[in-house]
């Protein structure tokens, strides 16, 4: 009987013990964190300021992190090609817009932020729906040209400049100083065409008859004479031999080196570059400034640019995690990752009111300081369209185009080959007048 009892007992023993070790062992899965894979390119904002953020929600959510870094010139056909075959990651970084990327295949985001994104970056968050697709994360960009104070005051050249003429003669000052006036990177898709954005906009802001005759199909570029001009003029600084040699293999990285270094002058890019520079650069950040780019022959039309947010964080509608995703940036847009991020990306907030100051860079306080004599584009779109951004889809290819006008195109073949690929997706998404 003895026996029979120290056996169960035994059993008994055995069994917890077991029980005991199984739980311990559920217990430890469940304590392993969850995992969220993230898309993002090799990009303008600096990738590793963005990271830092990023890791930050993820400690504060306590989960994991798994990069998949794409050169930024391969980063849309990537993200397109893994969004079709469901094959993309929970999470994307980037600045696509909804014409360019498989936007069906985000998920809509409904986090408290959603009411209290700017009236200048919210039509290029939403689809046709009024779904949020994107959540902003970079500050509202200047675009213009970013330009080292010790090399403008070696060549004795003293800002503003007005115009094209004054832009060029002192472009000239430069390069007999000895320094690379205006470095152009245009091994990269996106970088070469900041020239024509940041100057071309008030073509079109004065003259909107110009954007409703090309998205109804009844006007080409080539037929509007300032477009011509403005698109001459940037070409110019190719054929003046005012920019660096290796253009055509030149790097933004390469620039923004060149740039801090003091051998070039003027780059044109975002502002969001601060960070980089600060990070990279820290002891010529304070050498660095940022003016409007003087492209157009009338000074009359001098503009300062204010553009929407510099890159967005959507979550894939496909994913195995997408609640998790989108519980993610909720997270990321609140006070400590978000501030994280502004300290070592100062921009503009894109957003109205998130209960917290962050930080905007001095490359924005000299641009808004320009903005007190010149025009500003901050809400060009809206307030010529209603709240539409039919200037979105024609932008669509733009980044192409102005490569392949650096690369040897000329202005007209230029203006002829943005059209027609706009026309042709246009077309293909069977918009009237195509």
């Amino acid at each position: 009987m003895k026996k029979t009892v120290c056996m169960l007992v035994f059993i008994a023993v055995l069994i917890t013990g077991l029980s005991a070790a199984g739980a311990s062992e559920e217990s430890t899965k469940a304590a392993e964190p969850q995992i969220l894979r993230v898309l993002m390119s090799s990009g303008d904002a600096g990738p590793g300021n963005i990271k830092k953020a990023l890791d930050k929600a993820a400690s504060v959510m306590g989960v994991d992190l798994e990069y998949d870094v794409i050169p930024d010139d391969q980063m849309l056909n990537v993200a397109n090609t893994r969004l079709i075959t469901d094959n993309a990651a929970d999470l994307i970084v980037h600045n696509f817009g909804l014409t360019d990327i498989s936007a069906g295949h985000l998920a809509p985001l409904t986090g408290p932020w959603v009411d209290k994104i700017t009236n200048t970056t919210r039509p290029l968050t939403i689809d046709e729906n009024g779904n949020v697709l994107k959540a902003p994360l970079g500050g509202e960009s200047n675009m213009g040209l970013l330009y080292n104070k010790d090399v403008l005051a070696a060549s004795g050249v003293s800002l503003p400049l007005s115009n094209y003429s004054e832009f060029i003669a002192a472009l000239k000052k430069i390069k007999a100083a000895g320094y690379t006036p205006v470095y152009l990177s245009n091994k990269e898709v996106w970088t070469a065409q900041i020239l024509l954005l940041t100057s071309m906009t008030p073509i079109f802001a004065d003259n909107p008859s110009y954007i409703d005759g090309i998205i109804t199909n009844t006007l080409d570029p080539t037929d509007i004479p300032e477009l011509v001009d403005l698109f001459a003029n940037a070409k110019s600084l190719l054929d003046l031999g005012l920019v660096n040699p290796d253009y055509m293999s030149a790097t933004n990285d390469m620039a923004l080196e060149a740039l801090a270094n003091g051998e070039c002058a003027f780059y044109a890019m975002l502002d969001s570059a601060y960070g980089t520079i600060a990070e990279f650069y820290p002891e010529s950040i304070d050498k660095i400034g940022m003016t409007y780019t003087p492209l157009w022959d009338d000074a009359a039309n001098g503009m300062v640019l204010f553009g929407t947010a510099t890159n967005y964080l959507s979550a894939v509608k496909n994913s195995d995690n997408v609640d998790l995703a989108r519980e993610f940036i909720d997270t990321m847009l609140t006070k400590e990752p978000l501030t994280t991020y502004y300290e070592l990306v100062p921009g503009a907030v894109p957003y109205t009111d998130l209960g917290f100051d962050l930080t905007m860079s001095p490359l924005n306080a000299e641009m808004k300081g320009y903005s007190l004599d010149l025009a500003s584009y901050s809400t060009f779109n809206n307030n010529s369209y209603d709240g539409a951004t039919p200037l979105e889809a024609f932008y669509g290819k733009f980044n192409e185009q102005i490569q392949a006008l650096y690369a040897g195109l000329s202005v007209e073949e230029t203006l002829e080959s943005w059209y027609g690929a706009y026309a042709s997706d246009a077309k293909a998404r069977r918009v009237q007048g195509f």
